[in-house]
């Protein structure tokens, strides 16, 4: 039997996605998400950045600190191999929406942006509650 915060999640998730188009439910989940960001990582990352020569260097830097920032080429990821979000990822695979993971962009996008003080974009190429075996994010500076 689901317990109080999952049942609310859940039908939350149920009701955006009923009511509302794609692009107005990941803007709401992407606020949250910056919301669970903290400004002590943000000020982590924004030192990182200031002490780098480039940008080369800061993501080095930031992936020292931060196991799951991945380089392939010249492209740049958060790549997680389970759900770190303490919100959801006791919820059994299929009971929730993958719009859900929007909350995640909102977090990397708040740690970036915050880090190099200009607007970044996040795509979502992976995400455990839709099935994929990872959670796939790339950040573009």
């Amino acid at each position: 039997m689901p317990g109080r915060t999952e049942k609310w999640i859940t039908t939350l998730m149920e009701g955006l996605d009923r009511n509302l188009d794609e692009g107005t439910i990941a803007k709401i989940l992407e606020q949250c998400g910056r919301q669970c960001q903290t400004q002590s990582f943000i000020k982590k990352a924004r030192d990182l950045y200031q002490k780098s020569k480039s940008t080369d260097e800061f993501l080095d830097r930031l992936a020292e600190v931060n196991k799951h920032l991945h380089r392939e080429g010249d492209k740049v990821y958060l790549i997680y191999p389970k759900c770190y979000c303490s919100q959801v990822n006791k919820i059994p695979k299929g009971r929730l929406s993958g719009t859900y993971c929007n909350c995640s962009r909102g977090w990397a996008k708040a740690l970036f942006e915050g880090a190099i003080g200009k607007p970044v974009e996040v795509i979502m190429e992976k995400s455990i509650i839709n099935g994929d075996d990872q959670c796939k994010f790339r950040i573009i500076l």
